[in-house]
């Protein structure tokens, strides 16, 4: 019996080191939030995510000190109209990616503490599903896409300021 509790608790074990090191198998790279007009009440977080585990890896949670709170979102073209859909989760797939992009899955960074301009950073805290955690500094930079998507906001409104140039 000893020798199945050994063998047990070497499973065991095994399981936990590598929910322990599961962070260190998420890759973040092209991270940026595009700099917001002055008065903008939202902003958005965009970044590549690579997950070199061989399990998926889940981000249950983000903040930030930099702004009131932070949601998951995905946003789809219905029939012309953006829809922005909060997400409970992103998944990064095992040996996959994702990619948060405008139009697609995206960070919604909600009521900013100060005007954040080109040049600056703010940090972001993600919480995993193994409920590790994980801290990134993110710049922010002109905004590069606000003219990439084709879409039209339901309320005329996107992240604070008309999107699309006010399409």
């Amino acid at each position: 019996m000893s020798n199945k509790t050994s063998i047990l608790n070497l499973i065991l074990l095994f399981i936990l080191s590598f929910n322990l090191h599961a962070s260190q198998n998420l890759q973040i790279k092209q991270a940026w939030i595009p700099e917001a007009p002055p008065g903008a009440r939202v902003m958005a977080g965009y970044m590549e995510i690579h997950n070199s585990s061989s399990q998926d890896i889940d981000i249950v949670a983000v903040n930030s000190p930099a702004f009131n709170s932070v949601e998951m979102h995905l946003s789809k073209d219905v029939n012309g109209t953006a829809k922005m859909l909060q997400q409970k989760k992103l998944n990064i797939p095992a040996k996959g990616s994702l990619i948060l992009k405008p139009g697609s899955y995206h960070l919604m960074l909600i009521k900013p503490k100060k005007r954040l301009t080109e040049g600056e950073k703010a940090q972001l805290n993600f919480t995993l599903s193994n409920n590790e955690k994980m801290s990134l500094n993110i710049a922010i930079k002109k905004n590069m896409a606000s003219s990439s998507s084709g879409m039209k906001c339901q309320s005329g409104k996107c992240g604070g300021s008309k999107c699309g140039g006010g399409k």
